[in-house]
């Protein structure tokens, strides 16, 4: 079985000064649900993804034929990250940074869902505001709950 939090620590390390105390693996809030309505209506769940990707400001983008663009969120003592992800095998690829802030001005909310969890990212000194989700459903669940607990504090 694979150690997935021990995993994603070792994918990030290598991209930050300091010791990598989370990561979490989002997507746009509302990609489930668009990919649900995609199937009744290609052209509700395009409209419903464009809207999704407007709410991730830029950090992941559902694209309706190359899949979704991922954002992996790494949290250090200091600092929170942004990093472009994409499935690489049973692994990540960490594409470019996205975002770097200090973690003090970074407010996090998380909302349960049925197969995720909202994740909104807030930067006051900023303005900026990003809505992810969190996939929690089977082994996924595993991987992300280190990184729900470390932002729910």
């Amino acid at each position: 079985m694979t150690d997935w939090v021990a995993q994603l620590k070792e994918t990030f390390q290598p991209h930050v000064a300091e010791p990598v105390q989370a990561v979490g693996m989002l997507q746009p809030a509302g990609t489930w649900g668009s990919f649900g309505l995609t199937e009744i209506s290609p052209l509700a769940g395009m409209i419903k993804k464009r809207f999704n990707n407007k709410k991730a400001g830029g950090l992941a983008k559902d694209r309706t034929f190359a899949g979704t663009k991922m954002a992996g969120v790494v949290l250090t003592a200091d600092k929170v990250y942004a990093f472009a992800v994409k499935p690489k095998g049973r692994a990540w690829k960490v594409e470019n940074k996205l975002a770097e802030w200090p973690r003090s001005e970074v407010k996090f909310k998380v909302t349960p869902k049925k197969l995720t969890s909202l994740v909104e990212i807030d930067v006051p000194s900023t303005g900026d505001h990003y809505e992810l989700e969190a996939t929690t459903v089977s082994s996924a669940k595993e991987m992300q709950q280190p990184f729900l607990a470390e932002i729910a504090k």
